[in-house]
């Protein structure tokens, strides 16, 4: 990707109200962010005022893992050939049938009847949370091929954030004001209906200009590994699936026998003994075998050893490697020893925003472990209506500090913020001693009070707010959440321009979606972990362990900064 002569901010900007492909992104980004907040928070919603209690939720957040494994299926979605030869473009084509599904599904959750049922509940979650993921897969990838430089890219990217933090402005603040008062039905039903809007995106979206539509579809060409002999490509392929498969059969057991028998299936044994043997078969193994088949490429190139080698996919395990292998040979080639560094960055950077989310909830909710016992009314305006908009505050200050400072310092600061707003949350899970002085030392104990009693004898807001109480808890609790969600934001934005630089846009499919699977990776699998440590120890003792985990990728960015910063002066 070529990188365009940096524009002013202003100019920049600009580019959002003008350009066709931005406000197709804006869309998609919507589309992207509705059925994740609708099965990653929503729901969570639903099921904490249904009764069911923290452990499931945990086992349930689980659905999470589509996102998490995403980059198994990408390969799938990485062609760039229309099926049934439509006009309308390969990565048009699966995100217009994503969305459909999608909304079929969220129509099917809105006369679910939780705490019954919950079987039936996950099965149908985990379906919406796969067709959500695989509609990232290729939104990303749109995305990424469509950027016309890298600065266009960061501006892609940082609006498709806008949209997906507005499905989360929708799905939280309002899903939670219509519940309070409608109940969750029309909730879901409502998240449908939008979700088939989001259509209108497909059909503003330009079709990508890397299309393959005119190739030959009989033939598909090695671009990685031409020199490794066909029975090494065909032994490392089959490897690579029978690790996924293990991990995939070591997860799906463990979670339905915790579910239907969870005295005997414990989340601490499984985190301790299973979930490394399912990393390392399933990201692990990948990045080994890749590495020896990149060696071995090598090696045979220096042999010149390409007459053992068939130019053209000649078998199914042949046109396996391609789609899972080469995407993989491709980024540990180009990044060599860096990749370890980058991978390790990526699966920890969102660590602690990954595990944090599907307990957003209980926290705010129940009144159990230090939890604050505030209202959907109260959770709905603090949470999804200014923390939302603090996020979208985030991204902005995120967005122009790029286009101002470059990506690596962004992400960097990103990364410390993220870490360190978990002590606040901490605070406030405790006693919420420091919060309680900073609110009195700038007066917003009494300010924030004062705004939210004229906005409910407001007339056009009072019903809006009716049963929100505006006093020093909610005070502390606007207070933590915008300054968790600014961070949040701005950490959020930077990950997304840092990953989509990293790919190739050959590759751009398989590639993100790896990336962008290892970012919730780390944090999906730790949650049923996580919520026992909550069950035995509390919120703020939880949280302040987040806070010291967010160190590792305060750590990791920074050297990924030093190594760039290197790469550019050579």
């Amino acid at each position: 990707m070529t990188t365009a002569e940096k524009p002013t901010t202003r100019g920049a900007l600009g580019m959002i109200f003008k350009d066709r492909q931005v406000l197709a992104i804006l869309i998609l980004g919507l589309a992207s962010g509705l059925p994740y907040a609708a099965v990653g928070g929503t729901l969570n919603a639903w099921m904490s005022t249904s009764g069911v209690d923290t452990k499931t939720i945990g086992l349930l957040s689980w659905t999470g893992l589509a996102y998490a494994f995403k980059f198994m299926w990408a390969a799938a979605l990485q062609s760039r050939r229309t099926p049934f030869k439509l006009k309308i473009g390969p990565r048009r084509f699966w995100m217009f049938l994503f969305q459909a599904l999608i909304t079929i599904g969220l129509f099917v959750i809105a006369f679910s009847n939780p705490p019954n049922g919950i079987g039936k509940i996950a099965l149908i979650s985990v379906i919406v949370a796969v067709f959500s993921a695989s509609f990232d897969i290729v939104q990303s990838a749109w995305r990424i091929e469509s950027a016309r430089d890298e600065r266009h890219l960061d501006i892609l990217s940082t609006v498709e954030q806008f949209g997906y933090r507005t499905a989360s402005l929708l799905g939280g603040f309002v899903a939670l004001l219509f519940a309070d008062n409608f109940g969750w039905k029309p909730v879901f039903m409502g998240g449908a209906i939008l979700m088939a809007f989001t259509m209108i995106g497909v059909f503003l979206a330009k079709p990508t200009p890397l299309s393959d539509d005119g190739k030959d579809e009989t033939k598909s060409e090695f671009k990685q590994g031409r020199f490794v002999v066909p029975k090494t490509r065909h032994i490392a392929t089959v490897l690579v699936l029978i690790g996924w498969i293990g991990g995939f059969y070591l997860i799906s057991t463990f979670m339905y026998g915790a579910l239907t028998d969870p005295a005997n299936h414990s989340t601490r044994t499984f985190m301790r003994t299973q979930s490394p043997i399912v990393i390392g078969l399933t990201v692990v193994l990948l990045a080994v075998v890749a590495s020896y088949l990149v060696w071995q490429d090598t090696k045979g190139a220096e042999q010149k050893r390409s007459e053992t080698t068939n130019p053209l996919a000649t078998s199914p395990l042949d046109i396996l490697y391609i789609a899972v292998l080469e995407p993989m040979m491709e980024i540990i080639g180009r990044l060599k020893w860096a990749a370890v560094l980058i991978l390790a960055l990526v699966m920890t950077y969102r660590f602690t925003d990954a595990i944090w989310g599907s307990f957003a909830y209980p926290f705010y909710l129940n009144t159990t472990n230090g939890a604050l016992g505030h209202t959907l009314s109260e959770v709905g305006v603090a949470s999804k209506l200014v923390g939302v908009i603090a996020t979208i505050l985030g991204i902005a200050i995120a967005g122009v500090s790029m286009l101002k400072f470059g990506r690596m310092p962004v992400l960097v600061v990103g990364a410390i913020l993220a870490a360190i707003t978990n002590l606040l949350y901490a605070d406030i899970a405790n006693s919420a001693l420091y919060m309680d002085q900073f609110l009195s030392f700038t007066r917003l104990d009494v300010f924030i009070p004062d705004i939210g009693n004229w906005l409910k004898n407001t007339k056009f807001f009072a019903g809006m707010f009716e049963k929100v109480v505006f006093d020093i808890r909610m005070s502390r609790l606007i207070v933590t959440i915008t300054a968790e969600n600014i961070a949040g934001g701005f950490a959020s934005a930077a990950t997304i321009a840092y990953l989509s630089s990293i790919v190739n846009k050959e590759y751009a499919a398989v590639q993100y979606a790896l990336l962008a699977s290892l970012t919730y990776l780390f944090g999906v699998l730790g949650r049923p972990l996580i919520g026992e440590i909550i069950t035995d120890n509390g919120y703020a003792y939880t949280f302040v362990l987040c806070a010291w985990l967010g160190g590792i990728a305060v750590v990791l960015s920074a050297l990924e900064w030093v190594r760039q910063s290197r790469l550019a002066k050579n």
